[in-house]
């Protein structure tokens, strides 16, 4: 049996998804079939505290334009939630994963033992076969929210540190909001616009709606 193929050969994209449906016809923009979703839930934590009563808000930012499955997206709800309910508590954090696996991914299976250009079509009918789903973010995109206390902030930044390893782009963690400017200076992390996808300096601070 063949090994799974790396995710390096699909984790560039540059044009809009091809469309899918369950359809009796098998047109060739409609992709049908493939895995479901791994990931299982999308938040963790404690989800009665609004946002903007924790201290800080860290997120986890890509900086390159990619496709994430829903492997990895599971892989890095684990990754991040398993220690912080352990180590926190449920009621002493939030999390939340923000991307949602739509987009399918196909692969054209070509058998690889002798022989195989006798019973296969080659690259004739290359366009593959749905085997699974991921999600598609853009250059600057928050993946991975996290509400926490400043006191939790060492084990937060080093979990999303392992969760960074889960996706094939270099990421960075940020301050999404925060309470008081004192938490934001003690955090040491840069504070971010989600909305706008940039940075905001400290001379910008006052004016920051956050």
């Amino acid at each position: 049996m063949a090994s799974k193929r790396p995710w390096r050969c699909y984790s560039k994209w540059s044009r809009r998804p091809y469309q899918y449906k369950r359809s009796a016809n098998h047109r060739r923009e409609y992709a049908r079939g493939g895995a479901q979703s791994k990931i299982q839930r999308y938040w963790g934590g404690n989800k009665s505290i609004p946002w903007e009563d924790w201290e800080l808000v860290v997120g986890l930012k890509v900086n390159s334009q990619i496709q994430i499955s829903s492997n990895s997206l599971e892989a890095i709800r684990i990754t991040i939630n398993g220690v912080l309910q352990r180590k926190l508590g449920r009621q002493n954090y939030r999390l939340r994963i923000r991307p949602k696996p739509f987009q399918k991914y196909r692969e054209n299976r070509m058998l690889a033992f002798a022989g195989a250009d006798r019973v296969q079509s080659g690259m004739r009918n290359s366009f593959g076969r749905s085997t699974g789903v991921c999600a598609r973010v853009r250059a600057g995109q928050i993946v991975v929210d996290v509400g926490c206390n400043l006191r939790d902030l060492p084990l937060v930044r080093d979990r999303t540190r392992v969760a960074s390893m889960k996706i094939s782009s270099s990421c960075q963690t940020v301050v999404l909001r925060y309470k008081t400017q004192d938490l934001l200076k003690k955090s040491g992390l840069p504070l971010y616009n989600d909305k706008k996808r940039r940075e905001i300096p400290l001379y910008e601070l006052e004016f920051a709606t956050t």
